[in-house]
């Protein structure tokens, strides 16, 4: 490593920033702990994710770090979602408000129409089917 360089390095992603977060965390869980053994074990246990996070950034092996934040980023959204994701279900929540769906009795396409219109005849955009339903 001439004159200090870290070219060549892993740098931060994802997964290093959410291990120094969850490690600050426990630091302030520490703070209001009352039991000595247990402060001991979470400090030991965010000590030890600065310490990975700091493996990571440091690392050289660019393809094994890079491997394994692709792993965390698909496990972090399928529990949370995109954000994408998350923004479609709450323009459909939204949409719920004014809106009603239907499926097309011989197509199964979703058909969306106005709430509050009382019977009316809904025609299939895909099929041009007519049906009748309550909004």
């Amino acid at each position: 490593m001439a004159n200090g360089s870290f070219s060549g390095r892993n740098g931060s992603d994802q997964l290093s920033v959410f291990l120094i977060a969850a490690a600050l965390v426990l630091a302030v869980a520490v703070s209001v702990m009352t039991d000595d053994k247990l402060k001991a074990a979470v400090s030991a246990a965010a000590v030890v994710l600065v310490a990975v996070s700091a493996f990571r950034m440091l690392s050289t092996n660019i393809a094994k770090r890079r491997a394994e934040n692709e792993k965390f980023l698909s496990i972090f959204i399928s529990i949370a979602g995109s954000p994408e994701e998350r923004a479609r279900k709450k323009a459909r929540k939204e949409d719920l408000k004014t809106h009603v769906y239907f499926k097309c009795p011989e197509c199964k396409t979703e058909c969306r129409v106005p709430r509050g219109k009382g019977k009316i005849r809904i025609t299939c955009p895909k099929c041009s089917h007519q049906f009748i339903k309550r909004t």
